[in-house]
């Protein structure tokens, strides 16, 4: 992750004075599973992981209340973080919660920017730097893979078309985008264990916007890996989904059963 991935997104809004005061303990959450990472990850990442956790311990002290986007998105995030901590072991599961951690950790730096906690935000964005270390120490060689397991010419056609029509204002960006090729892979992998590609982007995209985003395309792959480790939908849903295909002929067609086959 580029140093500039997490730390440009926009200031949230400032809090309503009559929303609940649930920042404060979002943080400290946040901390708490922080503390979480290094406990399970690699040996060559415990270091960073271990002062990213020691130095966001500062940005946990305030006692006033986040607003209440700021607190959704913490809460998101750390409830991901502390789903399933042993998925650590999995250089992908690691990539995954790392990028969930920098983006709750960006919230927590904009939010007490915007409210002039200057030693609060300092330590955000130091636990920031020792995340995006240890995440391109992860993330480069899962891309890499996932870039190799890129489906064919036609199929990231079809992709693109959907992702032009979808995202109009991203496509470009997008489809230039050094990790296009492991996007199109993981919505490959999703479209063959029987998601719809069209619907899977489209949950992607609407998850949050892009326009802060350094690499979309980087940003859309761990969604959809996400999405795609979901449970798969039944026999009766695929039909649906086939049956909107079949009248919508501008939506992209997926491959026939036997084209999927290796």
């Amino acid at each position: 992750m580029a140093p500039g991935d997490h730390r440009n997104r926009t200031h949230p809004p400032p809090p309503h004075p009559r929303r609940r005061p649930h920042g404060q303990g979002q943080l400290v959450a946040l901390g708490a599973a922080l503390d979480l990472l290094p406990v399970t990850a690699p040996s060559a990442l415990k270091a960073e992981l271990e002062q990213a956790a020691a130095v966001f311990e500062r940005a946990t002290r305030s006692r006033i209340a986040a607003d209440l986007d700021s607190t959704r998105v913490l809460r998101r995030s750390v409830q991901a973080i502390w789903k399933d901590p042993a998925r650590h072991e999995d250089s992908a599961g690691l990539a995954m919660l790392l990028d969930v951690a920098l983006t709750a950790v960006a919230y927590a730096m904009h939010w007490h920017r915007s409210r002039q906690h200057a030693q609060q935000e300092a330590a955000a964005e130091q636990a920031l730097i020792h995340l995006q270390v240890a995440y391109a120490q992860v993330a480069g060689p899962v891309l890499t893979d996932l870039a190799r397991r890129s489906p064919s010419l036609q199929t990231k056609r079809r992709f693109a078309h959907h992702l032009q029509q979808a995202a109009t204002e991203h496509a470009e960006r997008i489809l230039a985008d050094p990790a296009w090729d492991a996007l199109a892979a993981v919505l490959a992998e999703a479209e063959a264990a029987g998601h719809n590609p069209t619907a899977i982007l489209d949950r992607a995209l609407s998850q949050r916007t892009l326009d802060d985003a350094h690499s979309p395309a980087r940003a859309l792959t761990w969604r959809i890996r996400r999405l795609g480790e979901r449970h798969a939908p039944g026999p009766r849903a695929q039909a649906a989904n086939a049956h909107y295909i079949e009248g919508h002929p501008a939506a992209p067609r997926p491959p026939q059963p036997q084209a999927r086959r290796r």
